[in-house]
């Protein structure tokens, strides 16, 4: 990246136009996290649960967001920060946001990273990142509040499969994101079984030790303890990075 480039990339104006993005996500949060305070007792649930599951939620956001944190450092080495920031606050998803800059300097037949870049590359890298994801910000915002009907025609009626359903679910969905990181085998694969193995542990212990804090903190501990092994593995050279 040129000093030029770098300039272009976090001045102030791209500052001022990712700006309102933020924006929006903070304000959508806000009124999520509004509307669920208010509706609670609604639903039958007392002040303590809900402060409960407040700590609960942001001790165990800590780590993703720690995760989430340091992978941003590289984006931010190619499309500067004011836009990796509008990116990863609207999808949180620092892989797909390189992927996207990477096709871009693909598709323009240039290096990632090189001198090569320029505001043609900051434009399109821009546009090709947003419009890969319209297709699941679509279908969110046409089907999020008809997921109900959704879970009850693929559940057949029969209620007592819908959290089944949501469990097998969330299990798809983190074997897509490990599953890649196994083969072909490198370094990241240690992360990916040492992570396992605590979580295991933790798992099997915490059901007699009923420990409030581990439940909170497990996901934590979990991603650091595995990015801890992966960081010594490859310092003793045993897989390629």
């Amino acid at each position: 990246m040129t000093p030029e480039y770098n300039s272009m990339a976090n001045s102030l104006v791209m500052w001022l136009a990712c700006a309102p993005g933020v924006l929006i996500v903070l304000y959508q949060s806000w009124l999520f996290f509004r509307r669920s305070i208010k509706d609670a007792p609604r639903v039958g649930l007392t002040d303590k649960q809900v402060k409960a599951a407040i700590r609960s939620a942001t001790v165990t956001s800590v780590g993703p967001c720690f995760v989430m944190l340091t992978a941003m450092l590289s984006l931010m080495l190619y499309v500067g920060a004011p836009l990796a920031w509008l990116r990863v606050d609207f999808i949180g998803s620092v892989s797909y946001e390189l992927q996207g800059a990477n096709f871009t300097a693909d598709g323009m037949g240039i290096e990632l990273g090189s001198s090569a870049m320029n505001a043609d590359f900051l434009a399109t890298a821009a546009i090709v990142m947003s419009a890969g994801c319209i297709g699941w910000v679509i279908f969110a915002a046409l089907f999020s509040d008809k997921m109900d009907k959704v879970n009850s025609v693929m559940a057949g009626g029969n209620a007592a499969l819908v959290p089944v359903l949501g469990t097998g679910a969330l299990i798809g969905v983190y074997s897509s994101m490990t599953l890649d990181k196994i083969y072909p085998m490198k370094n990241q694969v240690v992360a990916v079984f040492s992570s396992a193995l605590v979580m295991a542990f933790i798992t099997k212990y915490n059901k007699k030790a009923n420990k409030q804090w581990l439940k909170e903190w497990g996901l934590t501990i979990c991603m650091v303890f595995g990015m801890i092994c992966a960081t010594v593995t490859e310092g003793m050279g045993f897989l390629p990075a």
